[in-house]
């Protein structure tokens, strides 16, 4: 074989240079990125720089950073920030917000490394690190306010971003109107509530910033704000509901650092919240316009407007006619309380009334009204309102009785007009026995003992009042008119009849001195026994109601 050699140097060159190309083809051309810097921008931003040096040969995936509180970085280590796969070479960059700090981690150095993944996977930059700057505060001005004052709380920020920074009074959190690396202004939030019992309607105020939390001042002054009440018009009693923020309502407030004053009057608070306060409008009041005041920390605030309180109503009364001491009822619409002071007159004359319902009233006739019509008035708080008809008095009255005559507990039933189910004091004579009425039209009574026989007027007391029947009554002594038979033998039966007897009452029957049995008692009979020990001719004596009475004949026994 011939062996041919390249003597010419052009000859030598082109044939290097082709041998150099074939070489390459085997070759893989490699992605390369590095991070260039990690720069704090405040305590919960930073900005992250990287750059390409080479896209390499494949298809790129995703770029951007990995970063994290620790070193150890890596695909499945730390955050990622991604910025797409529209890798370009050059430099890049990368803002992070919002960054926290959590848990019991208080080291605040922030790392990072730049990457890059195309199809066969993932190259990374070097970590860097910085060190986020740790926020302080130092004091807040004013100590005090209300709902919508601005306050500043002073101190290092190393921010312009309001949403970077949290301010929470209590619970509630505040509005921050402006952030800068010396200074935050918040405006104090309405619905703050103040749980505790020595609260003094104070409230710890805190900064949150970087997911940590700084105590700005535990003892934050917040002022209540009265502004409104509804209904502004309504009855007696109305439940009243006053509007305001940041209202105190822990117990020891309400025990008297917040009073609620109507016309100068104090009523109690029935319920509370941070946003209001409720009360009911008194049955004392006499004005129909009422100022409502709120005492809080020694600052009385009077709130806008009058309540109006709107007049009750009457719209019938029943029954319309009785005599003085019975009860009728008033129909209407009253402010209902166990306490309502309301007030009914019958004319001028006040009347004894209690409260049934919201729509009834319970008015008792006084005992010493003539007889007569009456304007029925109620009065409750400012307003007095007429009933639409008018009362009739009625007067008592005997209008007969029977029977006419009776001895000594005969019933007597007296007519007229009374007050059902009421005990009366009835008078025969000067003697007086008590009854009770068990309708309005009749009174049942004895004629009682101690009373001399002989005619007497039968009078009733009503109240003060004594009503006298027209005519006379005849209380009978009892007497023994006859007896049949006039003689008899022991054990058979006389018949003594007899004027004046009350069959109730006590009766005993001797034959001379001796006793006997009684088998029946009426008003004008007795029945009696001849007893078996007596013989001859002798007087019958009767012993009715302590009284004896003697036969006018003698009763003769036989053998």
């Amino acid at each position: 074989m011939r062996l041919y050699t390249l003597k010419h140097p052009l000859l030598l060159a082109l044939f290097s240079i082709l041998l150099l190309q074939a070489c390459k083809k085997d070759e893989v051309n490699h992605p390369e990125v590095e991070t260039t810097e990690v720069t704090a921008l405040s305590p919960t931003s930073a900005r992250l720089k990287g750059h390409i040096t080479n896209k390499g040969d494949f298809k790129i995936i995703d770029y951007g950073f990995v970063y994290g509180y620790n070193s150890d970085l890596s695909e499945t280590r730390g955050a990622k920030a991604s910025l797409g796969k529209d890798a370009q070479v050059g430099d890049y960059s990368k803002d992070l917000t919002n960054l926290n700090i959590s848990g019991y981690n208080y080291d605040r150095t922030l790392y990072a490394r730049a990457y890059l993944t195309n199809e066969k996977g993932t190259v990374f930059g070097q970590v860097s690190s910085v060190v986020l700057p740790s926020p302080n505060v130092q004091g807040i001005s004013p100590g005090s306010g209300k709902a919508g004052d601005r306050v500043t709380i002073t101190g290092n920020f190393y921010s312009n971003n309001t949403s970077e920074v949290e301010v929470l009074f209590g619970s509630i959190a505040a509005k921050v109107l402006e952030v800068s690396p010396s200074k935050v202004v918040v405006e104090v939030p309405s619905g703050i509530s103040f749980n505790s019992y020595y609260s003094y309607n104070q409230v710890q105020v805190v900064l949150r910033m970087a997911g940590q939390t700084y105590n700005v001042t535990s003892n934050f002054k917040i002022i209540s704000t009265i502004k409104d009440f509804t209904p502004t018009t309504g009855p007696l009693g109305t439940s009243i509901t006053i509007t305001g923020e940041n209202l105190p309502y822990s117990s020891y407030y309400y025990s008297g650092y917040v009073r609620v004053y109507m016309n100068g009057t104090e009523v109690s608070v029935s319920n509370y919240s941070p946003s209001s306060l409720q009360v009911q409008v008194p049955y004392t009041l006499t004005s129909d316009k009422v100022t409502i005041s709120v005492l809080i920390d020694g600052v009385t605030t009077v709130l806008p407007g009058e309540f109006v309180i709107t007049p009750h109503t009457v719209s019938s009364i029943s029954p319309a006619s009785g005599l003085t001491g019975s009860s009728f009822s008033v129909f209407g619409n009253f402010p209902y309380n166990y306490n309502s002071n309301i007030s009914v007159k019958l004319g001028e004359i006040p009347a004894s009334a209690s409260v049934v319902s919201s729509g009834q009233l319970t008015v008792t006739v006084p005992h010493d009204l003539p007889a007569g019509s009456y304007k029925v008035s109620v009065t409750a708080g400012p307003h007095t309102v007429d009933a639409p008809e008018q009362y009739q008095v009625l007067s008592p009255e005997i209008t007969g009785f029977s029977p006419a005559s009776g001895g000594i507990g005969k019933e007597v039933v007296i007519n007229g007009r009374f007050l059902p189910n009421q005990y009366y004091q009835v008078y025969f004579g000067s003697v007086a026995v008590t009854t009770r009425s068990y309708t309005g039209n009749a009174l049942r009574v004895y004629v009682p003992s101690g009373i001399e026989a002989g005619k007497v007027k039968i009078a009733v007391k009503h109240g003060n009042q004594l009503i006298e029947a027209e005519d006379e009554f005849t209380v009978l002594a009892p007497s023994i008119a006859s007896f049949s038979p006039a003689s008899g033998v022991a054990g058979s039966v006389v018949t003594i009849t007899t004027s004046g007897f009350t069959p109730s009452s006590y009766t005993a029957v001797k034959f001379g001195t001796v006793p006997t049995s009684v088998l029946g008692v009426t008003e004008n009979t007795i029945r009696a026994v001849v007893p078996s020990n007596v013989t001859g001719s002798m007087k019958i004596n009767v012993v009715h109601n302590g009284q004896t009475l003697i036969s006018p004949d003698n009763f003769v026994v036989t053998n």
